[in-house]
């Protein structure tokens, strides 16, 4: 059910796109991924690491889960507003379109009403419930579908296009509200010893995560005062993509987060092994085909998926699938610090690896824009996927095995030669000849990992439960 209720909502989320792409056009995409950008380093402040140390602290044995999720909703909600509000204030003030200062000003709703949602992400993780935020995800995507199939028919405007957004965030806080409340009772209630405790243990997540998000979306803020808003756009709708795809191992390592907690606090050291090499094969069996793929087909599933002026994009997206690769490791490493509570020692590694990004950023954007962009984004993920790994190797003693990356990598240099040899053969990249290549090389990969003993059968539906 959650996978299906992921399937929907992404299949939602990507035909939106389609269509504000293809009615804004590069630059008023361009707008909207500033925006856009400017909203996600105000929500990453209102976050302050709650999100994940909601899911960390009710995963602990004999938990008040209640107390402890309504008063992390309480300091949402009251920290949502103020720094929403302040976020609105500051952009009606910084240099940019009006268009854009305008858009920043509705998307504060947009905002607050996601980051809400998102709170209580962590009650239905612990229940293994996650079918429900896949559902309302999906019914919030489908209403923010038909919202903005309708504007790009009739009202052909970025603000106007945000606030289908706040109006399909909003009723997904709603219904995220409701199906939690089947599990624990969620009230407003202000109770300072775990309100005390939640600041103590998020401030180091906070702090990384302010410093990934500067690494992450940097890019965008600095291109904003360098480049235009077309290169903006395009550079933007290769960088959604991404976005999209790092919701697998997000949304994954989510799941099996308070497993990882529960066996490094209860010290059974195999299992938390276990479980991070099955993390980490099935990361590798993903993300590689994804990266082969994207080689040959990049410019043509551009042009597809966003209009023929987005085809320019095809050389961003081929960058930005190799740091996808590392994204998904870093993630992985990432949660893992997380389970061992490793928040606080980590945070250099973000600091520094923050600093790399913006010297490279302003190094490069000025003279490269976009290119330089994608390269910085590559170099810093590998980065932090390195030092993620150093802490939990250190901490928690756990070596990855490499098999099933070693299968992964040569049926995927297998699969993108058999494509580009199709795509030659055939002389030209029309939609029947892109679907034929993905499908066709999707089936010759699986069947090469299996056959090549990369991944089990037993251990994929041991997987599925969890998805």
């Amino acid at each position: 059910m959650q996978m299906l209720g992921r399937f929907v909502g992404t299949v939602f989320g990507v035909l939106t796109i389609a269509v504000m792409t293809r009615a804004l056009g590069a630059e008023g995409y361009g707008h909207f991924t500033l925006a856009f950008t400017f909203l996600a380093v105000a929500g990453a402040i209102v976050d302050f690491g709650f999100t994940l140390t909601t899911t960390q602290m009710i995963s602990e044995e004999d938990a008040d889960e209640s107390r402890i999720v309504s008063s992390a909703m309480t300091v949402r909600i009251v920290s949502g507003i103020v720094l929403f509000g302040l976020a609105a204030l500051v952009g009606a003030f910084m240099p940019y379109d009006p268009i854009v200062r305008a858009t920043i000003a509705v998307g504060a709703f947009s905002f607050f009403f996601m980051t809400l949602s998102q709170m209580f992400i962590g009650v239905f993780q612990k229940h293994l419930s996650m079918w429900r935020p896949a559902t309302a995800e999906a019914v919030s995507r489908g209403i923010i579908l038909i919202l903005i199939v309708v504007l790009a028919t009739t009202q052909v405007s970025v603000p106007h296009m945000m606030g289908a957004f706040a109006v399909g965030n909003a009723l997904m806080a709603l219904i995220n509200i409701l199906f939690a409340r089947s599990f624990t009772r969620i009230r407003l209630t202000w109770h300072h010893k775990t309100i005390v405790t939640f600041i103590s243990r998020s401030w180091p997540i906070a702090a990384t995560i302010f410093f990934n998000l500067l690494y992450l979306k940097g890019d965008i803020v600095f291109m904003s005062f360098y480049r235009s808003s077309e290169e903006i756009g395009l550079y933007g709708a290769a960088y959604k993509v991404l976005d999209v795809i790092s919701v697998v191992p997000t949304m994954f390592m989510g799941l099996i987060l308070p497993m990882l907690v529960l066996a490094w606090t209860t010290k059974r050291r195999q299992e938390l092994h276990a479980l991070l090499q099955q993390a980490f094969d099935l990361f590798a069996i993903i993300s590689l085909p994804i990266l082969g793929g994207t080689f040959i087909v990049a410019g043509p599933l551009m042009a597809l998926a966003a209009g023929e002026e987005f085809r320019a994009s095809g050389p961003y997206l081929m960058l930005l699938m190799l740091a996808n690769t590392f994204v998904f490791f870093g993630i992985l490493f990432s949660h893992a610090v997380v389970a061992i509570n490793k928040q606080r020692a980590i945070i250099p590694a973000f600091v520094i690896t923050a600093i790399v990004a913006v010297v490279l950023y302003l190094a490069t954007i000025p003279s490269y824009g976009a290119l330089g962009a994608a390269w910085t984004t590559i170099v810093s993920e590998a980065m932090i996927m390195c030092l993620t790994f150093w802490m939990v190797r250190r901490t928690a003693a756990f070596a990855p095995r490499f098999k099933s990356f070693g299968v992964g990598l040569l049926s995927a240099c297998a699969m993108t030669a058999l494509g580009f040899l199709y795509l030659q053969w055939v002389g030209n990249t029309n939609v029947w000849n892109l679907l034929v290549v993905v499908i066709g090389c999707a089936a010759f990969y699986g069947v090469s990992v299996v056959a090549l003993g990369g991944v089990r059968l037993a251990t994929l539906k041991s997987m599925l439960p969890r998805v």
